[in-house]
């Protein structure tokens, strides 16, 4: 089994503030609608936290997509970078 590394949940953070961004939605918009305090997104974005599945899926319902979908996107980021 290959070493734990935080690429994962980094490449899930840049795939949330993408997403947020391309839905013109604030940070405060995004905690409102996801139920999380109102600096939470923006910890995770700056990699500062790594979401729970639950906050994850919180947030996949906020930005309006399945949860499954940000986990392609993070996985296919990483692949990109090679970081697996």
């Amino acid at each position: 089994m290959g070493k734990i590394t935080p690429a994962f949940s980094q490449a899930l953070a840049d795939v949330l503030r993408r997403r947020r961004e391309a839905k013109g939605m604030s940070l405060a918009k995004l905690a409102e609608l996801a139920g999380l305090t109102q600096t939470y997104p923006g910890r995770l974005e700056k990699k500062e936290r790594v979401p729970t599945v639950d906050v994850a899926h919180a947030l996949a319902r906020a930005l309006d997509c399945e949860l499954s979908e940000l986990v392609r996107d993070a996985e296919k980021r990483m692949r990109r970078k090679g970081r697996q």
